[in-house]
C-alpha cells in the first residue's frame, strides 16, 4: 500500500516543472538577434560563460548577488528544457549551492518571527505562482531550479542537503498539512507547486545526507505527531503528500531515523493520540494512520526492535483490536484498502519476536498419506501470539461478513507462508476449534468462507484434524440453524470424498450413525406426506439438507464393507425405498443401494426389480433411473448372478409387456401423454440391461435360453403396436420394382437422423431392430453416452457402419461387397444368437400394408444384414446351436416357399449356408419336403413340434465389428452359381419349389470354396483367439502325482485305478499335435504360441515350477523346446528384456518360418529319447520331416531347487495347452488345435510316419490302426502301448456342465486344481446352478474364461 501511495506521488510530480502553460518565465534569458532559439548545446555554452561572469564580478550587496543568480536561473530552466531533462553543466555543484542557499534564505526570511498561521501564508506566498505578471516570482523560480537540481546525481543533492534545506521544507509541509487555506478550490498551478514540492522531499529521502537534514530539528517528530492528533482540522490538499513522504522516510530503514524518533517519543505519543480519537475518527482515518505508525515500526524492524517494543509498550495491540472493531457495522460494499492494509501489517507483526513458539506435538492418528510434519523452521513462522490473538478477538466479536473473511483470509495466508503455523497457532490458541463453537452466529458468507479455510487443512496440509472434525460434527447435531448444518455437511462430504481413510474416522466418530438417525427422521416425514414434492425449481433447505446427507452416505459407503454394514444393522434398507420415489433423492438412494448390493446382491435385486414392476406407467423418469443404476451393478459377475436369482429377466420383460400399443397410431390411451422418443428410450435401457445381464455369463444364457425368454422377448416386441400383422398365407406379394435394397446402415442413418423421411412407426421398427443388432453382438450396453437420447447414441455408430458400406450420394441404391471375399478376422461376432433368432421373427412383421414397396425394402435389407452376420463359420456354429433354422422354418415359412417372394433368395441363402455348418433331421425333412404338399393334420404337427422344439440361447464372444452384406454379382463359387440360378422358370410352383430344394441341397453339401487344400473335411478343433482376452487355453489337471514313500493314495489324482503315473518318465517322452496358425502375433507382441506347458508343484510350497514346455517364438518363427525349471509367474513380474539366457543344455531353437504356411494344418511331433544319466536326445518334426535335434538334459527329478522331499509329500504335474491366465497378453495371435497326444515313450520314426498319414481327423489312441492297402479283417496290433498313451486329447465334443456335475465327475485333487486354475472353489460348492464351466467329454476340464471350442461340420459347444 505504500509502495504504491509513493508511486502514485511520484507519478503525480513527474517533471511538473516543464509544464508553464500560461506561465511566463519569471526572467527570459537574451538571446542574439534573429528570432530563433539557439539549440541545447549552445544554450550550455551561454549558461556556463554567463555563470562564469557572476563568479569574478567583484563582491557585492546580497541584493545584487540575489539579483544575478536569478538572472541566471531562467537560461539554467531553459536549457534544461531543451535538452530533455539532460544537463551537461560543468559547474552544476556550485550553481546548485548557491540556489539551494539562497531558497533557503528566503524561506528562512518568510518564516521567521511569524505566527503559525501567518508563516504557512508567507511560505505559500513565496513558493506558489503568481497569476499577475508583474508580481514578484522569485520563490517560485528558486523552488522549480531547486527541483531540477534534486532530481540529477547524489553529488549535487548532498550540495542541497548542506544547505539546511530539506528542514526549512519539511517544515513548510507541516505548515501546509496542519494549517489549511480557507479557499475551497485549487488550480492546475497550485497542484504544479505541489508536486514539485513534494518530489524534491523525496528525491532528497533517497539519499542519507539529506535524510540526515530531515532530522536536525523537531519537524519530523511535529509532523509525525499531527498525523494522528489533529486529522480533523488537517488540510485535505496536503494530506495524501504528506503521508507519501512520511512513508518514504519510513522507508529508508535509517538507523538515524529510528533513534530519532524513539528519543521524540514519536511512536508513543501517536498511539496515545489515536486511543483517544479511535472512538471519534471515521474508522477509515483512523485506520490509515495507524497503518502509517506501524508502517514505521514494520520499516524499522529490521535494523531494530526498538520501535516494536515501544509499539508494544504503548498498548499497540488494545489499540489494533479497537480500530479493526470499528469496522463492524460498517455498511460495505467493498473490501476498505486501509483496511486490508492494516490487516497485512498485523498479519506481519505475528512474525516478529526473537525464538520460535515451543509447543508440545500432539498430532492424532491416522493420517493422510502425504502427510509430513515438518519440525525444523523452514519458512516464515508464527513468533507473536499477541498479534495473532488481535485476529482471533476480531472473529470472536465481529460479525461484519467483510471483516470476517478478511480475517479468515489472513489466517489462510499464514497458513501458506509454512503448515507449522497451522499447528503452532491450535496447540496454543486453538482459534479454529473455538471458531468451530461460534461459526454458526455468523453471517452465511463468513460460515461458507471458515468450512473452506478447514477444506485447505485437508486438501493442501494433507492433514486429519480429528479434534476439529468432532466439534463439525456436534455442530451438525446440535446447531438448531438447518443453514449452518448444510454448510457443514457439504465441506464433511468433500472431505469425505478425499481419502478413504475418512470413511473409517467419521464411523468411528459416529457420524455414520448420525446421519443414518436423520435420514430416518426424514424418510417417515416423507412417507407421512405421501411423498408430495415440492414445487418444481423451489429448492427449500430441507430438502437440499436431505440431498447432502444422503450424498454423503454414498461417499461413506463406497470401498467401505463395513460401513454397507453398519447401514444394514440400521435397518435403514427400508427407508432408503422411501426416498426412490422423490426424484430429488433418487441419484443419490440407488448409490446407496448399489453400495449395499457389495455385501448382498439379492437384496438390491429384488429391490430394484420389484420398485421396476411396481412402478406407474407415468413414471418413465423413474424406470430410467432404475434401469441405469441395474446396469451398472451388472457389470460384476455377482450382480449377474443375484439379478438372475430375482427373477430379474422376468422383470424387464414384464416392462416391455406393459408397452403393449405405446407406439401404435394413433396411441392407446393410456399412452397419450408419453411421447414415442420416451418409450422408446425405456426400450432401449431395458434391452441393454437384458445384454447386460447376458454378457460373458453363460449360466445367464442358458437360463434365458431353457426358460425360453428369447420367444417372450419376441412376443413383448410384437405387441408395442410399431410392428405390422403377418402377411395372410398364399397372399400375392406386390410388385415392385427391381432396385436393390438400401444397405442397413443407411436405413438406421435415416432413422434416427432428427428429420427423417421415413413413416413413424417404420421408424420406430428400425430403431428396435438397430437396438437388437447391437444386442445381437453384445456392445449394446457397453456404449458410454446411454444417457443420451437413443437417436445421439446410434449416429455415431451409423456413420462408421456407412463408412464401410458406403452409400450412393445421388441416392441410388448401391450393392455391399460381397462377403466371400473378406476373411473371417474381420467379420462381426455374434455373442447372443438367440437375438438374432429374435430378428428373424421379428422379420415378417415388418411389412406394413399401408408403405408395401418400403416394408419389402427394409424386409430385404434386414436379411441381407442377418446374411452377411453369418457369413463366418464362428457365427453359423452358434446360430445352428441356437435354433436359427427351426426359427426359419417356422416363422419364414411362406417365404422360403414362395420363389417369387421378395426375401426368399436372401433367406435361402441364409438357410444354405447355416445348414453346411449342421443341421437336424427333422428341420431337413422340412425343407426337403418344400413343393410336396403334405395331409393337413401333418402339417399342422410338423409346425407345432418346431414351434415347441425351437429355442434360442445366447452366446458370448468378442465385441463386434461393423458388418458387411453378402451378394456380389463376381461371386464364382458353388453355392453362388447355385444361388443365381434358383429362378422360377415353369409355371408349376411346386416343381419350381422342388427344383429350388434341391438346387439348395447341391449348394448345401458344396465345398465352400474350390482350393484343394480347403476342400477337404477338415478336423474338429479348439481355437484360441488372443485378441479378445488376452489368454485362453486347455488345462490338463493331472498328467502325474509324484508321492512320497509314506504319502497316502488319496492324494493322487487324475482318472482310472492302480499306481500314480511316474514323472518324469523313464524312458523318455513324445508330445504331438495337428495345428493350424489362421494369424501370427506381431513381433512387437511377443506372444509365443504354446503347444504344451508341463508345470509341477510340490506339496507344501508356495512356487510351482514349469519343467517341460513346446512353444513357437513370434519374432523369427522358429520352435523352442526347453526342459529347464523356471518358477511360473506373471508377465509383469518377468524381467523387462525378456526372459535371461537359458541354461546350457537346456533348450533347443529350430527356425521352421519357411515350413509354415497361414490356415493350413500341420503336424508337429517332439520326441525326448531318455539316454544315460541325466541326457536326452530332443528332436523335432513338422509334417514328418525332422526339422532339429539336439543333446540335452532331461527333466530333473523334482521341481525346482528341491533336490530332496519329504517321505509324506507330493508333487502335482499338471499341464496347459495354449496361453493360460497368468501370461495374459492380448495380441493378434489367433490357432487351433486339433488332435493332441502325450506319450511316455520315445516313438520310432516309422510310427510317426504312420500317425502322420492317418491325418488330423484320425480320433482313436492308435491302438487298433489299419495300415494303408490292408483288408480290414486283417489282425491289427496297437501302435502305441495303452498305457504309454498319457492323454490324448480330441474335440469330438462338448457341453457345458455345473460346478456340481465337476465336483462329482472329478476326484478331490483334480476339482482342486481345476478350482485353483478358474478361480472358484469347486469342490465347497452345493448349489447345482452356482456356475457352468466348458468340459471335454474324455478329455480334460477347461477354465470358464475365455475359451472357443469349435469345429467345421459337428456342432459343439462355445464359450468364452
Amino acid at each position: 500500500m505504500e509502495a504504491k501511495e509513493v508511486s502514485e506521488a511520484e507519478d503525480r510530480a513527474e517533471d511538473p516543472g516543464s509544464e508553464n502553460k500560461g506561465q511566463p518565465d519569471a526572467a527570459q534569458p537574451d538571446f542574439p538577434p534573429g528570432g530563433q532559439t539557439p539549440g541545447p548545446t549552445a544554450l550550455w555554452e551561454m549558461l556556463e560563460r554567463k555563470f562564469l561572469e557572476y563568479q569574478q564580478l567583484a563582491p557585492r550587496s546580497p541584493a545584487e548577488h540575489q539579483k544575478s543568480l536569478l538572472n541566471l536561473l531562467p537560461l539554467f530552466l531553459k536549457a534544461w528544457e531543451h535538452s530533455v531533462g539532460i544537463i551537461c553543466f560543468p559547474s552544476l555543484q556550485r550553481l546548485a549551492e548557491d540556489v539551494s542557499n539562497q531558497l533557503a534564505q528566503e524561506i528562512q526570511k518568510a518564516l521567521v518571527g511569524k505566527p503559525a498561521e501567518q508563516a504557512r501564508v508567507a511560505a505559500g506566498q513565496l513558493l506558489w505562482w503568481k497569476g499577475d505578471a508583474d508580481a514578484e516570482q522569485d520563490g517560485h523560480l528558486l523552488l522549480k531550479s531547486v527541483y531540477v537540481l534534486t532530481g540529477t546525481d547524489s553529488e549535487t543533492l548532498g550540495r542541497v542537503a548542506e544547505s539546511g534545506l530539506p528542514a526549512l521544507l519539511l517544515q513548510c509541509l507541516y505548515l501546509f498539512f496542519v494549517f489549511p487555506l480557507g479557499k475551497k478550490e485549487f488550480f492546475e498551478s497550485d497542484v504544479q507547486v505541489q508536486r514539485m514540492f513534494v518530489q524534491m522531499l523525496l528525491n532528497i529521502c533517497g539519499e542519507a545526507q539529506g535524510l540526515e537534514g530531515l532530522l536536525s530539528g523537531n519537524e519530523l517528530q511535529s509532523l509525525v505527531i499531527a498525523t494522528t492528533c489533529l486529522r480533523e482540522h488537517s488540510c485535505s490538499f496536503w494530506k495524501e503528500p504528506t503521508f507519501c513522504v512520511l512513508k518514504a522516510i519510513s522507508k529508508a530503514q535509517n538507523l538515524s531515523i529510528i533513534q530519532y524518533l524513539q528519543a521524540m517519543d514519536c511512536i508513543k505519543i501517536s498511539l496515545q493520540n489515536l486511543s483517544r480519537l479511535a472512538d471519534t475518527l471515521p474508522a477509515p482515518e483512523v485506520s490509515e494512520a495507524l497503518s502509517l505508525v506501524l508502517g514505521f515500526v514494520k520499516d524499522s524492524y529490521p535494523v531494530s526492535s526498538a520501535l516494536f517494543l515501544e509499539f508494544e509498550n504503548g498498548e499497540g495491540y488494545p489499540l489494533l483490536l479497537k480500530v479493526l472493531l470499528r469496522y463492524d457495522g460498517l455498511t460495505q460494499s467493498e473490501v476498505d484498502p486501509h483496511l486490508e492494509e492494516l490487516l497485512g501489517l498485523v498479519v506481519w507483526l505475528t512474525t516478529c519476536g526473537r525464538s520460535e513458539l515451543k509447543v508440545f506435538d500432539s498430532i492424532t492418528y491416522p493420517q493422510l498419506e502425504g502427510f509430513k510434519f515438518h519440525r525444523e523452521a523452514s519458512g516464515v513462522t508464527v513468533k507473536n501470539l499477541q498479534a495473532f490473538q488481535v485476529l482471533q478477538n476480531v472473529f470472536h466479536k465481529a460479525s461484519d461478513p467483510v471483516l470476517c473473511t478478511k480475517v479468515l483470509s489472513s489466517i489462510r495466508t499464514m497458513w501458506a507462508w509454512n503448515a507449522r503455523n497451522f499447528f503452532l497457532l491450535e496447540w496454543t490458541l486453538q482459534p479454529i476449534s473455538q471458531f468451530v463453537e461460534i461459526v454458526p452466529l455468523k453471517p452465511t458468507l463468513v460460515q461458507m468462507h471458515f468450512f473452506q479455510l478447514l477444506e485447505v487443512l485437508v486438501f493442501e496440509l494433507h492433514y486429519v484434524p480429528h479434534e476439529i472434525l468432532r466439534k463439525v460434527q456436534r455442530l451438525i447435531q446440535e446447531s438448531p440453524e438447518p443453514l449452518v448444518t448444510l454448510v457443514a455437511l457439504k465441506t464433511v462430504l468433500r472431505i469425505a470424498g478425499r481419502d478413504p481413510l475418512f470413511t473409517d474416522i467419521f464411523r468411528d466418530s459416529g457420524l455414520l450413525g448420525l446421519l443414518l438417525a436423520q435420514l430416518r427422521k426424514q424418510a417417515k416425514i416423507l412417507r407421512k406426506s405421501g411423498n408430495k414434492e415440492s414445487n418444481p425449481g423451489v429448492q427449500d433447505t430441507e430438502r437440499e439438507l436431505t440431498c447432502v446427507m444422503l450424498r454423503t452416505v454414498v461417499t461413506l459407503l463406497k470401498g467401505s464393507v463395513r460401513n454397507a454394514v453398519v447401514l444394514k444393522d440400521h435397518g435403514m434398507v427400508p427407508f432408503i425405498k422411501i426416498f426412490l420415489d422423490d426424484e430429488c433423492y433418487r441419484g443419490a438412494s440407488l448409490s446407496i443401494l448399489e453400495q449395499l448390493s457389495v455385501i448382498n446382491a439379492e437384496e438390491y435385486m429384488s429391490i430394484i426389480v420389484g420398485a421396476l414392476c411396481s412402478s406407474t406407467q407415468g413414471e418413465l423418469q423413474l424406470k430410467l433411473d432404475l434401469l441405469k443404476s441395474l446396469l451398472r451393478i451388472l457389470e460384476t459377475p455377482k450382480g449377474r448372478a443375484a439379478f438372475r436369482v430375482s427373477s430379474g429377466f422376468n422383470g424387464l420383460l414384464s416392462l416391455l409387456s406393459d408397452l403393449e400399443g405405446s407406439l401404435r397410431e394413433p396411441p392407446l390411451q393410456t399412452w397419450g401423454a408419453v411421447s414415442p422418443s420416451q418409450t422408446l428410450d425405456l426400450v432401449l435401457h431395458t434391452l441393454c440391461a437384458v445384454s447386460a445381464a447376458l454378457y460373458l455369463d453363460p449360466v445367464n444364457g442358458d437360463f434365458f435360453r431353457r426358460t425360453g425368454l428369447f420367444e417372450k422377448l419376441a412376443e413383448d416386441l410384437c405387441l408395442l403396436g410399431c410392428f405390422g400383422a403377418l402377411q395372410e398365407e398364399g397372399a400375392p406379394p406386390h410388385s415392385r420394382e427391381d432396385t436393390k435394397a438400401r444397405p442397413f446402415a443407411d436405413l438406421m442413418s435415416a432413422a434416427f437422423s432428427s428429420a427423417s423421411p421415413l413413416p413413424p412407426k417404420i421408424q420406430s421398427c428400425l430403431q428396435i431392430l438397430s437396438f437388437l443388432d447391437s444386442m445381437a453382438r453384445g456392445t449394446l450396453h457397453l456404449c458410454k453416452d446411454l444417457k443420451d437420447s437413443p437417436r445421439a447414441r446410434q449416429e455415431a455408430v451409423v456413420d462408421a457402419q456407412k463408412g464401410e458400406a458406403g452409400s450412393d450420394p445421388q441416392g441410388n441404391f448401391k450393392q455391399w461387397p460381397d462377403l466371400e471375399d473378406r476373411t473371417d478376422e474381420g467379420d462381426a461376432v455374434i455373442m447372443h444368437p438367440g437375438i438374432l433368432c429374435v430378428m428373424v421373427r421379428l422379420l415378417p412383421q415388418l411389412y406394413h400394408e399401408d408403405h408395401p414397396q418400403l416394408s419389402e425394402e427394409i424386409q430385404c435389407s434386414v436379411a441381407s444384414h442377418i446374411q452377411s452376420l453369418v457369413k463366418s463359420e464362428k457365427n453359423r456354429q452358434v446360430m445352428c446351436e441356437a435354433g436359427m433354422l427351426r426359427t426359419l422354418m417356422t416363422y419364414c415359412h411362406q417365404a422360403l416357399t414362395t420363389s417369387s417372394s421378395p426375401l426368399h433368395s436372401g433367406l435361402i441363402r441364409i438357410f444354405e449356408k447355416l445348414a453346411s455348418q449342421a443341421i437336424e433331421p427333422d428341420v431337413l425333412r422340412q425343407f426337403l419336403g418344400f413343393g410336396i404338399a403334405p395331409p393337413p393334420s401333418a402339417a399342422a404337427k410338423i409346425l407345432r413340434s418346431s414351434h415347441v422344439r425351437g429355442g434360442n440361447s445366447g452366446c458370448p464372444g468378442s465385441q463386434a465389428v461393423t458388418p458387411v452384406p453378402a451378394e456380389d454379382p463376381l461371386d464364382t463359387s458353388p453355392r453362388s452359381a447355385v444361388t443365381q440360378a434358383r429362378r422360377p422358370s415353369g409355371p408349376s410352383q411346386g416343381s419350381t419349389t422342388a427344383l429350388q430344394t434341391a438346387l439348395s441341397l447341391i449348394s448345401m453339401t458344396s465345398p465352400r470354396n474350390l482350393q484343394p487344400q480347403r476342400a477337404a473335411l477338415a478336423p474338429s478343433f479348439v481355437e484360441f483367439d488372443m485378441s479378445v482376452e488376452g489368454y485362453g487355453c486347455l488345462f490338463i489337471p493331472t498328467l502325474s502325482t509324484v508321492m512320497g514313500t509314506s504319502t497316502e493314495y488319496s492324494v493322487s489324482g487324475g482318472i482310472g485305478t492302480g499306481a500314480a503315473r511316474s514323472f518324469p518318465p523313464p524312458g523318455g517322452l513324445t508330445f504331438s499335435c495337428w495345428f493350424l496358425i489362421s494369424r501370427h502375433s506381431s513381433v512387437t507382441e511377443g506372444h509365443p504360441l504354446r503347444f504344451l506347458t508341463v508345470v509341477r508343484h510340490l506339496a507344501r510350497t508356495e512356487q510351482p515350477f514349469v519343467c517341460f514346455s513346446v512353444s513357437l517364438c513370434p519374432e523369427d518363427l522358429s520352435l523352442v523346446v526347453s526342459t529347464e525349471e523356471k518358477e511360473l509367474q506373471p508377465l509383469d513380474v518377468m524381467e523387462p528384456e525378456g526372459d535371461p539366457e537359458p541354461s546350457a543344455g537346456r533348450q533347443l531353437r529350430v527356425r521352421c518360418g519357411q515350413m509354415l504356411a497361414c490356415a493350413q494344418w500341420h503336424h508337429l511331433a517332439v520326441v525326448v529319447t531318455k539316454e544315460m544319466k541325466r541326457n536326452c536326445t530332443v528332436s523335432t518334426y513338422l509334417d514328418g520331416q525332422v526339422v532339429g535335434s539336439a543333446k540335452m538334459l532331461y527333466i530333473q527329478a523334482l521341481p525346482g531347487p528341491f533336490l530332496s522331499m519329504d517321505p509324506s509329500s507330493f508333487v502335482d504335474v499338471y499341464g496347459y495347452i495354449a496361453t493360460p491366465q497368468v501370461w495374459k497378453q492380448k495380441s493378434l495371435l489367433i490357432w487351433r488345435l486339433g488332435p493332441a497326444y502325450l506319450f511316455e515313450e520315445a516313438i520310432s520314426m516309422e510310427t510317426l510316419e504312420v500317425i502322420n498319414k492317418l491325418g488330423p481327423r484320425y480320433c482313436g489312441n492308435f491302438q487298433a490302426v489299419h495300415a494303408q492297402g490292408e483288408a480290414p479283417c486283417t489282425e491289427v496290433m496297437p501302435l502305441v502301448a495303452e498305457e504309454r498313451v498319457s492323454f490324448g486329447l480330441h474335440i469330438a465334443s462338448s457341453s457345458i456342465t455345473s460346478v456340481a456335475d465337476i465336483r462329482n465327475a472329478y476326484n478331490e485333487v483334480d476339482s482342486r486344481l481345476i478350482a485353483k486354475e478358474t478361480e472358484g472353489p469347486f469342490p465347497l460348492l452345493r448349489r447345482q446352478d452356482q456356475g457352468l464351466s466348458p468340459v471335454e467329454h474324455h478329455s480334460c476340464a477347461l477354465p470358464a474364461q475365455n475359451l472357443l471350442l469349435e469345429e467345421t461340420r459337428v456342432p459343439v459347444f462355445l464359450a468364452v
